[in-house]
């Protein structure tokens, strides 16, 4: 049974390098000795390796148009629609709120693959310090801090996303262990594995020490902490988490401090968040994924005329977009044009400039034409990195904003939301003004700012369903996406059924554990 335990274990890793070229710049092993797997201080790395590349292939993507944080994240909302002219099932089903269990995106079976990595270095990394002096003890708290972390966040997704799941905490090594179990209250999943999972993750690692921003280190724990308590609404412990993280040292060794906008990333350098995420102040946690290393980081979100199943939202696009363009515009906001193309040209006025999302590149700061043909040929997304922030200094502070609001504290929330606000170059709201005049408008204000700033990075959903505001925006939303789409306006339906709002089990995940039960709104 030891041997069948090394086996299974060594096949997991060599599955988890096939499909990450590079990852880390480790060199992918073809085979696994059992009798040296999880002996050897390269065996950690492997292993550690291993992990990240399951998480980063399922945020990013294996292949084209594949990035689930903003599948998960971003496209069920207000930030985006289908491309009429190259829309697929799947996207037609995400942008109509039409979903059905053969969705691709419905299964969640990567996140779990995630998780069972996660368990598998927990349980064995520290055994490898009986056969490698290498392997020490900070390399085992180091290397258990990010499983536990990697593992609480990959949960989290379950939870936002499907609401009530199975729980593995412990790795599948024997053949009589059941592939079968009944999903577990959400509720149950945060506070008896999420919370303790981070709680463990803080302990581990080493505090006031200089992360690399690919990795799991102490400020990221931090911001994943606070994100589930602001989930759970449990404000004054966000607070306390977000503190925590203004403690922490950031990539560039710089301490996040979190007292003033001067601890953002500067205004003419914002671009540098998202271009070289490891010499940003503000960067807390990034996906690394790049193209010599791991090949095309083929998102729908990229630079470059493809024919995209998505694009940026019509009334996004026009209300936010557009003000930008005019020669004065009435308020500066430096985000949009560094966010989307404005100008590339197009036949049909609905559609034009809306899928040319470059956020992620080096363009320039404030485009005044179309792009050319070199710089489009410079920009291929084909041949560029992606950078995917997961959390970021800013998002913080409209957390932590969000989170004293709700306590009651309308003047720091206000301070924290004008640091983000004044960034951006637009005025600061001036306290008692219509804006920010009550909690509510504040709370609006804040995710008003929160969809602005954080466009593309997998939150704008997450935001709507944390705030009870999925029905209250989507609904005019979707109407007016099902009228454009042939129905009548009379007949349209708007978001229809609130239950909708989780996402439906995959119908391969569902036929493979018959102890599960579909999500309520949907077939089984």
């Amino acid at each position: 049974m030891k041997r069948l335990k090394y086996i299974l274990a060594a096949c997991s890793m060599v599955a988890a390098f096939s499909s990450c070229k590079k990852f880390l710049d480790l060199t992918p092993q073809s085979q696994v000795s059992q009798s040296r797997f999880f002996k050897s201080k390269y065996d950690v790395d492997a292993a550690m390796a291993g992990m990240y590349s399951g998480f980063q292939q399922q945020m990013v993507g294996e292949a084209q148009y594949k990035e689930r944080a903003l599948f998960w994240g971003d496209y069920r909302s207000d930030n985006f629609d289908r491309f009429l002219s190259y829309t697929s099932i799947n996207t037609t089903e995400i942008a109509m709120n039409a979903l059905t269990t053969d969705n691709d995106f419905s299964d969640w079976s990567g996140l779990y693959t995630v998780i069972g990595r996660a368990n598998t270095n927990i349980k064995y990394i520290p055994g490898a310090a009986l056969t490698d002096s290498k392997v020490t003890k900070d390399v085992i708290n180091k290397a258990l801090s990010e499983c536990y972390a990697m593992r609480a966040m990959a949960y989290f997704y379950i939870v936002r996303v499907w609401g009530d799941a199975p729980i593995w905490t412990k790795p599948l090594e024997d053949l009589t262990d059941t592939l079968e179990k009944p999903r577990d209250p959400a509720s149950k999943i945060i506070d008896q594995v999420i919370l303790p999972d981070l709680t463990q993750a803080y302990a581990l690692v080493t505090k006031n020490q200089t992360p690399s921003v690919w990795t799991l280190g102490e400020g990221a724990i931090c911001a994943i902490m606070a994100d589930v308590y602001m989930w759970k609404k449990d404000y004054a412990n966000a607070i306390v988490w977000i503190n925590n993280l203004f403690k922490a040292k950031g990539p560039t060794g710089a301490v996040y401090t979190g007292t003033s906008g001067a601890n953002l990333q500067p205004q003419a350098s914002w671009k540098s968040m998202f271009t070289a995420p490891n010499t940003s102040i503000e960067s807390i946690w990034s996906i690394h994924w790049d193209f010599l290393k791991n090949d095309c980081a083929c998102m729908t979100t990229s630079w470059t005329a493809n024919n995209k199943p998505i694009v940026m939202d019509i009334g996004l696009y026009n209300s936010w977009v557009i003000p930008q363009t005019v020669a004065s515009p009435a308020t500066v906001d430096i985000r949009p044009k560094q966010t989307i193309d404005p100008y590339s040209a197009s036949s049909d006025a609905t559609k034009s400039n809306r899928d040319r999302f470059i956020k992620w590149y080096a363009s320039p700061v404030n485009p005044t034409k179309a792009s050319t043909a070199a710089e489009l040929a410079l920009y291929y997304y084909k041949e560029l990195p992606v950078y995917l922030p997961m959390y970021r200094l800013a998002d913080l502070y409209l957390l932590y904003a969000e989170a004293l609001n709700a306590t009651g504290d309308l003047n720091n929330a206000l301070k924290y939301l004008n640091y983000v606000h004044a960034r951006a170059g637009l005025p600061a709201y001036t306290a008692g003004s219509a804006p920010v005049a009550n909690q509510a408008a504040m709370a609006d204000a804040i995710l008003q700012e929160r969809q602005w700033e954080l466009v593309g990075e997998g939150k704008r959903w997450f935001d709507l369903v944390r705030t009870g505001n999925v029905v209250k925006i989507m609904d005019p939303i979707l109407r007016r996406r099902q009228v454009s789409a042939g129905t009548p306006a009379a007949e349209a339906i708007g978001f229809s059924d609130p239950r909708r709002i989780l996402w439906p089990i995959n119908r391969s995940v569902l036929n493979a554990n018959k102890k599960l039960v579909q999500n309520p709104g949907y077939g089984g």
